[in-house]
């Protein structure tokens, strides 16, 4: 393996703890949907869950151009993310899942979206500090794994 091999499989601790992050927060709407979604549905459903969180703190506007900026990132490595899109303000927010699991097979298109969130939790934290973004994410989480439904449209103290 060459140097240049070596530094795209290893992942800083930032980048583990990002990953690590988007991993439950797809996990923990894996385990609350019915057996019959995907990895990818559920990886979608974190997605939609977390946009409308963070659009409590930093407003739909800022979560929005959070979102397309990680997206456009892993689009770049994912081909799979090219027939994504992102809907402001509406529900589902991320559309184009179907089709994409139709086009490129679910694990594919689950572990794009996962690289998506990964992408997002590490602009939010170069944004905000690292400290600051993992506890407003850590609040979505908790919540998704009570099961609370968060999306209230107010925005709270942190």
């Amino acid at each position: 393996m060459n140097t240049a091999d070596e530094g795209k499989n290893s992942l800083s601790r930032d980048q583990q703890q990002a990953r690590q992050i988007a991993r439950r927060l797809i996990t923990s709407h894996r385990s609350e949907r019915a057996g019959g979604d995907t990895a990818a549905r559920a990886a979608a459903a974190a997605c939609d869950h977390l946009y409308r969180d963070l659009s409590r703190w930093v407003g739909p506007d800022g979560c929005h151009a959070l979102f397309t900026r990680a997206l456009a990132q892993a689009r770049t490595e994912y081909p799979a993310l090219e027939q994504i899109q992102l809907r402001a303000r509406s529900e589902p927010y991320i559309d184009g899942v179907g089709e994409t699991i139709m086009a490129h097979g679910d694990a594919p298109t689950a572990e794009a979206l996962e690289s998506m969130l990964v992408r997002l939790v590490e602009l939010l934290g170069r944004l905000i500090g690292d400290d600051m973004a993992m506890k407003l994410i850590e609040r979505s989480l908790a919540a998704s794994e009570r099961g609370e439904a968060t999306s209230d449209g107010r925005r709270e103290e942190a």
